[in-house]
Parts: C-alpha cells; sequence; structure tokens
C-alpha cells in the first residue's frame, strides 16, 4: 500500500508540476526556494559543509532507518518535486531500488554521485557479501577519511553544475573542508598505523575502506546480508579464535545479541559505533580510538 501511494505521488508531480523553477543563483540564502537532497547523514555533513546557507539539504535516509531497505515517504516524494540536486553514495541497497523512481518525481533534478572517482571496493575482496552492496560493491566510502577529500570534491563540482554563480563561496567551503578532513585522517592515521595487520570482527562490514586505507583486516559477523546461522556462528568463533581476535564492533543500528554471544566465546571486547552519525568528523574519530584501545 505505502508504495502505490509513493506511485500515485510521483504520478502527480509528473503531471502537475511546473517547468518554471530555476536552480540557479548569484548569491544569498535559497532556504525559501529549491532543496539539495542526500541520500545519508553523513553526506549531509560534507554537503552542509560546502554548501553553507544558498540552499537547505534535506536526507532521505532519516536516523536510525536502514540505507539498504529505507523507502521514501510520499511526503519526501513530494519535496523531491522541487529538489535542485541528489547527491547519491552510490550502490546503496536504498538507491538501487528507489533512484530511477525519485528521479521520476522530478526530471530536471540533477544527479551526482559522491563515490565518482574513488577506488570501490568489489566482488571477494568484502568478506561474506553485503545485500546493500550492488553487484558486490562496498556502498561505505564515508568511513575512511582517505576517501572523504573526493566526496568533497564530488559535491563541489556538482553545486558548481547547478549554481555556478557561487562557485568561489562553494570552493572557499571546499577548502575549509578539506582542512577539517586533513585533521581527521591525522589522527586516525596516528592511531591506526600502530596497528597494520590487526583484524577486528564486525556485525555489518561497513568500516571496508577504513580497513584498506588504513591495513587493517576487516571480518564480518553477517553471512549474505543476514545474520549467521549457528553453523556459520560456529566457525566464525573457530576462525576468530585462530585469528586471536579481540574486538568485535556493533553498528547501533543492529541487535547486539550475534556480537555478544561471539565475544563471550572468544574472549572479546563488543563496542557500538555509529557510522551513520552526522558528525563525520566525531564519530569517524571515535570508531579509530575504540579500534586502537582494543587492539593496541
Amino acid at each position: 500500500m505505502k508504495k502505490i501511494l509513493i506511485l500515485l505521488t510521483i504520478a502527480s508531480f509528473l503531471f502537475g508540476s511546473c517547468s518554471n523553477r530555476s536552480h540557479k543563483s548569484s548569491g544569498g540564502s535559497q532556504a525559501d526556494s529549491a532543496a539539495v537532497f542526500v541520500s545519508i547523514l553523513p553526506l549531509k555533513y560534507f554537503a552542509k559543509q560546502i554548501i553553507g546557507d544558498r540552499f537547505p539539504v534535506e536526507v532521505m535516509v532519516p536516523p536510525g532507518a536502514s540505507p539498504a531497505t529505507y523507502e521514501p515517504t510520499p511526503r519526501q516524494i513530494q519535496k523531491l518535486s522541487n529538489a535542485a540536486a541528489y547527491f547519491a553514495v552510490g550502490h546503496l541497497g536504498f538507491e538501487n531500488a528507489w533512484l530511477n523512481r525519485i528521479r521520476q518525481a522530478n526530471p530536471n533534478m540533477e544527479l551526482f554521485y559522491t563515490d565518482t572517482g574513488i577506488t570501490l571496493i568489489k566482488g571477494d575482496t568484502i568478506q561474506h557479501g553485503d545485500h546493500d552492496h550492488h553487484e558486490g560493491v562496498d556502498p561505505h566510502i564515508w568511513t575512511s577519511p582517505k576517501q572523504a577529500k573526493q566526496i568533497a570534491i564530488n559535491i563541489f563540482e556538482g553545486m558548481v553544475a547547478i549554481d555556478p554563480g557561487n562557485r568561489e563561496y562553494y570552493y572557499q567551503n571546499l577548502q575549509k573542508l578539506f582542512d577539517e578532513i586533513a585533521r581527521v585522517d591525522h589522527e586516525v592515521s596516528m592511531k591506526l598505523s600502530l596497528l597494520k595487520g590487526k583484524r577486528f570482527l564486525i556485525f555489518h562490514p561497513s568500516l571496508g575502506y577504513l580497513a584498506r586505507d588504513y591495513g587493517l583486516i576487516q571480518e564480518s559477523i553477517e553471512f549474505e546480508g543476514k545474520s549467521p546461522s549457528p553453523k556459520h556462528m560456529e566457525e566464525i568463533v573457530k576462525k576468530a579464535r585462530k585469528q586471536h581476535i579481540k574486538l568485535i564492533l556493533i553498528q547501533k543500528q543492529f541487535d547486539k545479541a550475534d556480537a555478544e554471544t561471539i565475544a563471550r566465546e572468544i574472549h572479546a571486547d563488543v563496542m557500538q559505533i555509529d557510522p551513520l552519525d552526522e558528525d563525520w568528523p566525531k564519530e569517524t574519530l571515535s570508531i579509530a580510538a575504540k579500534l586502537f584501545d582494543s587492539l593496541w
């Protein structure tokens, strides 16, 4: 029923939307006109730093919801009818299922992918697969500070494309964001450089880029995007003991039961993280600190 309502909402805007909207500006706030949409909260952080007060920034996947399975509300589809641009992560389950339909709500809306130019983790490099990965691509690019600069560049270039009159404003904000990303990267590097080759266990494999870029090894509890079966749990415990894994990370959005069961068997610490937090610098540094405190 919800999907039918959403499709009807899309149809109403296809037939009733105005064609005289303009997303270009030469300065000032756009708060009362078009908005810029992003898929998830971490992208909102990057977008806000660059866009400032020129456009309001809206998030599709709200706090606590899964980017793999989220379905937009009719109200969100309505807002999208006047959106200036949409910045997608690329390869999230939600995006794979909904982006084409979202475009139907506003054919004039510009769509940009923030994973453009990033060397993506694909196929067998993703432990155990993941249900929100499209064709074996890990979408969690924002979890590594070393990829954040390219995300910021992609947002900057998208904003210049839709609003060239404010290029200098966006460029100045981009440079400030680069400084913050460099600070976070430096602090993360200082901690994780001491942990090269160390393994950690995580319920949902969301730190693949962080692990790759800083020399750690991520092992996933999820199997084919689902909670592990008893047999798979037994295999995880056996492997974790052999590899002397002492840390299990669990995302805020997931049940801790399986992680705690494994932790008891291998005498490991369980720590909660939230890679979907909007405060990207704070959460990224928190994750690095938890890895350091348990693995060093």
